[in-house]
């Protein structure tokens, strides 16, 4: 079946209410949960073939977080579904206001290749919960996680629900063309703006979970221990191949030397016994992203690790002397090298942030509650945490997504079915009373007793 006629089935299939009732939806989420469940080895197993994912970290990052939400869907949906009732006004009294959560029809997702189980069925979790039916594009760059995704998902799901398309540009270039009624991309803002500019031509509207250069602030009376354990985890899981992974480090002066030296002792207390593919550590994906990489690495002011080995597509995390202008603070990372930066006082770290574009996280390690505070109201980024890195992507209670050019729109939990959901809002209103007042012809006696019963 081409593309054409897989957009038209699933269009008919929602059109005819194949995904409209609460149980339709649960037995969906149910399937996609026996998807993931029973098929856990084979799924971790693919994505070490793509790039060396270690299995407990492809369990906790792509199999352990995609269950939890399906579970924190089916627990909550039916609430999610009801009607809500509002407030209404003098103007339209007597009646009643409705606002019901209606899916937006047949959406496209297109997944991204750092955590190709995770990022391409996260969005379908939200888009079914919603009502809607699916076409998700997997990266080609994972190709035997999204051969896997599209064998599984034809076993479990009928086309016109749920259906896998596999392929590079040219696929998703004829995916773009097609009438959907969502489109959710996470991915480069490169590719962001080709979506959104494709989307723009028919008026779709789009989800962009982008990326960006996501900041770690170490003021000095951090936890420096405690801090570069969690701020190097957050860095090497997925070798640093993660949107929300700590891209650089800006510290207080006062502790840079103390925390460079803390971060030597984290590296070989977490790597002791050496960096093993698919055992403790990930390989780069591709030799493209590992030459972009390398490229940085040479450009850099290197004070520990990063050594390369081409044929393993390894790098090793590094610890980078940084200037704002080095190449390095130009791009995001998406890697193990961590830029070093420091600052005098707290009102350097907002000049320097705000001159820039709006992070996808950011994080900061401080006890001080007044700088807390002035990094939320002065510093605009997607999410993050204090004195942790990464897991507010844990917590389905929080939404997910950038802000600028890291993204717009937000995801999981709730806001996973807000996002696959349109607002409908209703006026019901009964026949009688129906005063001639409002109704033509109007003279000053109508408009005087307009302004005396809504003014």
């Amino acid at each position: 079946m081409n593309i054409s006629d897989l957009v038209k089935n699933q269009k008919a299939a929602f059109s005819q209410g194949i995904l409209r009732t609460h149980e339709d939806r649960t037995r969906c989420l149910k399937l996609l949960r026996d998807l993931v469940s029973e098929n856990e080895e084979a799924l971790c197993n693919a994505v070490a073939q793509d790039f060396g994912k270690p299995y407990v970290e492809a369990f906790a990052t792509e199999i352990y977080t995609l269950l939890h939400e399906i579970d924190f869907h089916l627990k909550h949906l039916a609430k999610w579904m009801k009607p809500e009732s509002v407030s209404g006004s003098i103007a339209v009294f007597p009646s009643k206001s409705v606002i019901y959560n209606r899916p937006f029809g047949t959406v496209l997702v297109i997944g991204a290749w750092n955590y190709p189980i995770h990022l391409a069925l996260m969005p379908v979790i939200g888009a079914l919960s919603a009502g809607n039916t699916v076409i998700l594009k997997p990266s080609e760059l994972a190709t035997h996680t999204s051969a896997l995704l599209a064998k599984l998902t034809d076993h479990y799901f009928e086309s016109r629900v749920f259906k896998v398309v596999e392929g590079a540009v040219d696929e998703t270039r004829e995916l773009l063309s097609q009438p959907f009624d969502k489109i959710f991309f996470t991915g480069s803002t490169r590719v962001g703006k080709i979506v959104m500019k494709a989307a723009a031509e028919q008026l779709i509207p789009v989800n962009l979970e982008l990326g960006g250069k996501s900041p770690t602030i170490v003021h000095h009376d951090a936890n420096l221990d405690v801090s570069a354990k969690r701020i190097w985890w957050g860095k090497t899981i997925n070798a640093g191949q993660t949107c929300v992974a700590p891209d650089f480090v800006l510290i207080h002066e006062s502790v840079k030397e103390q925390f460079i030296e803390k971060s030597k002792e984290v590296l070989n207390t977490f790597f002791k016994n050496d960096y093993v593919t698919g055992s403790n550590y990930c390989r780069i994906i591709n030799e493209d992203h590992f030459d972009r990489l390398k490229g940085l690495l040479e450009s850099s002011n290197v004070i520990f690790g990063g050594s390369t080995n081409r044929e393993t597509l390894f790098i090793e995390p590094a610890i980078i002397d940084a200037k704002w202008d080095d190449p390095i603070m130009q791009e995001e990372i998406f890697g193990p090298l961590l830029p070093v930066l420091s600052y005098k006082n707290e009102s350097e770290i907002v000049e320097q942030l705000t001159a820039r574009p709006a992070p996808l996280a950011l994080y900061l390690f401080t006890e001080k509650q007044e700088l807390q505070h002035l990094i939320l109201e002065r510093v605009p980024f997607g999410g993050g945490c204090f004195n942790e890195t990464v897991t507010h992507l844990g917590n389905p209670h929080l939404p997910f997504g950038g802000v600028g050019s890291s993204g717009m729109g937000s995801y999981h939990g709730k806001y996973s079915f807000e996002t696959f959901t349109r607002k409908q809002g209703v006026l019901k209103k009964p026949i009688w009373p129906d005063p001639d007042l409002k109704y033509p012809p109007y003279d000053e006696s109508k408009i005087k007793w307009l302004k005396k019963w809504l003014v």
